[in-house]
C-alpha cells in the first residue's frame, strides 16, 4: 500500500521537476542562442528561471530523490549498524525531516496564500504574480513530508519485525533493481 501510493507521488513529482528542468534548459538555451545571435534576449528568462523553474525542480525534485535513495549520504557508520540500529536511525532522520517539512508547509502556505489573497506582483518587467512562486515551496514540500512519513512507517516496520529492508521496497512490484 504504502509502495504504490509512494510510486504515484513519485511519479508525479518527478514529471513535473523533469518538465520543470526541461523548460528551464530550453529558456536559457533561448536566451543565451538569441542574445549572442541577434542581440535580443529572451526579456523575462531570468525572472522565470530564477523565480519558477529553479523552485519547482528543486522542491519538486527532493521528495523522489530522498524516496529513491538517490540523494548524496555520509553513511560509512550507519552500514556498520545491525538491521534494527539502522531502521531507528532511518526512523529518527525521518521524523526530523516531517517535523521540518510540516513546519515549512505551515509556514510557506500562508506566505502564498497571503500573497494570492493580496494579488502580489513581482516587480519586474513583466509583474508576474508572486503566489505562483511562493507556492512551489508548499506543494513541493507536501511530497517531501509524504516521503518522510512513508519512510518512518517502512523504518517502524523494520524495527519491530527485524526483518530486513529490501531494495525493492522502493520499487513498482514487477521491476527489477540491481
Amino acid at each position: 500500500m504504502i509502495n504504490k501510493t509512494m510510486h504515484i507521488i513519485d511519479t508525479a513529482f518527478t514529471a513535473f521537476a523533469v518538465t520543470a528542468i526541461a523548460a528551464l534548459t530550453l529558456l536559457v538555451v533561448a536566451d543565451v542562442s538569441l542574445r549572442y545571435g541577434i542581440g535580443k534576449p529572451v526579456f523575462f528568462a531570468h525572472d522565470v528561471v530564477v523565480l519558477y523553474l529553479t523552485p519547482a525542480l528543486f522542491f519538486f525534485g527532493v521528495g523522489p530523490t530522498y524516496w529513491r535513495d538517490e540523494h548524496l549520504a555520509v553513511d560509512l557508520l550507519v552500514l556498520r549498524l545491525s538491521v534494527r540500529k539502522r531502521a531507528v536511525t532511518d526512523a529518527v532522520s525521518a521524523t526530523i525531516g516531517l517535523f521540518i517539512f510540516s513546519l515549512l508547509i505551515w509556514v510557506s502556505w500562508d506566505r502564498a496564500w497571503t500573497s494570492f489573497v493580496n494579488s502580489e506582483r513581482i516587480a519586474s518587467i513583466v509583474p508576474w504574480p508572486a503566489w505562483l512562486s511562493y507556492i512551489l515551496v508548499p506543494v513541493g514540500s507536501v511530497a517531501m513530508a509524504l516521503v518522510c512519513l512513508a519512510r518512518l512507517f517502512l523504518a517502524i516496520r523494520v524495527v519491530l519485525t527485524g526483518e530486513k529492508p529490501s531494495r525493492a521496497q522502493h520499487t513498482e512490484p514487477g521491476e527489477e533493481t540491481l
